[in-house]
């Protein structure tokens, strides 16, 4: 049994897909720039539609690892909170 979310679950469905749409005739005319580290991105290249952290905005197109790692900075800083160690004054 998969329990993985499907692309709408994970905040990627219709509105996503008519932005990110929006956005492809102007990465490939090599007219984009990423919204996190404001170099270029290639004409036809891979990328990813940024968004905001709570998902509310889209930010523009961003490089796929810096979009990626962004995600994987915040997922471990939100795992690391978890595990803060309690100290205890015995």
């Amino acid at each position: 049994m998969s329990t993985s979310k499907s692309t709408a679950q994970r905040g990627y469905g219709t509105n996503h897909q008519r932005e990110r749409k929006r956005w492809d005739p102007i990465v490939q005319a090599g007219n984009a720039t990423c919204a996190r580290c404001e170099e270029p991105i290639d004409a036809n290249g891979p990328y990813d539609l940024g968004h905001n952290d709570d998902r509310t905005q889209w930010t523009g197109p961003e490089h796929v690892s810096c979009n990626r790692s962004a995600g994987g900075r915040n997922g471990a800083a939100a795992t690391n909170a978890k595990r803060q160690t309690v100290s205890r004054d015995w």
